[in-house]
């Protein structure tokens, strides 16, 4: 039988939903307000008793965000972002919001809050996801300052007559404000035509697991729009990089997200640790050579159970 047993009853207090903040409380002592400019998310719970199927819905009148599972309990963490990303938003629009709770064969609960703000991702729990880097100096290994000092990272690359490492605001992405532009020009044609590397000091010590089937690299990547355009983004890990790769076919900004656990080496090798030395931005060209190329990079999320957006 998929229903609970006939002591189970789903009543508004099993919906348990706590403000994340510097002063964390329950939804209804932070007077049912949910801020995302300072950085608050909610951690929705229940504790069933018995082993039931759930679904936690949240939503507005056009958006929505969905977590589903099987259990004796649950404990989710949301910062405010919906399930499917539009092209632009990457938050819920302010206002109402309601969170429900549903379990098979049962009538659903729900709370609602008024939601303000724009969630910048600086202050996350670990189950969760942790924030590396978005060029506004928000992170655990922010930039220094509004332009490039070799504080923020290695830069190279081979005999190129021009090669550019910049923070731009001219065209945002949807995380908004700065970003990192990487441009280089040679003579010849190319493969590879430098790179960008940020340290990754303790970064295993930020981690809510070290399996790496259940983390996501997400990142954003745009570029001019010129043919042979290569988006490759690599963890470097036991003398190795193991590399997310996509040729830009796209115009304006693009959303990327990867399993950890499918970025692969050169020799084919799944990244199977969170030992990882550095987080590398590298300008190279696909399906074909190219003299010249732009790229640009924003907000690199390590999330936690599943990518930032589920679609």
């Amino acid at each position: 039988d998929i229903c609970p047993s006939d002591e189970f009853s789903l009543t508004s207090d099993k919906l348990e939903i706590y403000v994340l903040s510097s002063s964390p409380s329950t939804l209804e002592d932070a007077e049912n307000k949910l801020d995302l400019d300072a950085s608050e998310g909610l951690n929705i719970k229940s504790d069933f008793g018995e082993v039931v199927d759930w679904k936690i819905t949240i939503s507005n009148s056009t958006q929505s965000k969905v977590f589903s599972g099987k259990g004796s309990s649950l404990d989710v963490y949301w910062y405010g972002q919906p399930g499917k990303f539009d092209g632009e938003k990457m938050n819920f629009d302010p206002g109402n919001v309601t969170v429900e709770l549903s379990v098979v064969c049962l009538e659903p609960v729900s709370k609602s809050f008024e939601l303000s703000g724009k969630q910048n991702f600086s202050s996350l729990h670990p189950k969760f996801g942790v924030l590396l880097r978005d060029w506004d100096k928000n992170g655990i290994y922010p930039v220094a300052s509004e332009t490039y000092t070799e504080g923020d990272g290695w830069k190279g690359t081979t005999t190129a007559d021009t090669f550019s490492v910049e923070y731009y605001d001219e065209y945002p992405s949807p995380a908004g404000n700065k970003y990192i532009q990487i441009y280089a020009n040679f003579d010849n044609p190319q493969w590879y035509l430098g790179a960008h590397s940020m340290s990754l000091l303790s970064f295993k010590n930020y981690l809510p697991t070290e399996n790496t089937d259940s983390l996501y690299l997400n990142i954003f990547s745009s570029s001019d729009g010129g043919n042979n355009t290569g988006s490759q983004v690599a963890f470097q890990a036991d003398g190795s990089s193991f590399l997310g790769l996509e040729q830009i076919n796209w115009t304006g900004w693009e959303f990327l997200s990867y399993r950890f656990s499918g970025m692969k080496n050169s020799t084919g090798d799944s990244l199977m640790t969170t030992n990882i030395d550095a987080f590398v931005l590298q300008l190279g060209a696909a399906p074909e050579k190219s003299n010249e190329l732009t790229v640009r990079y924003d907000f690199i999320l390590i999330t936690y159970g599943a990518p930032l957006f589920s679609e």
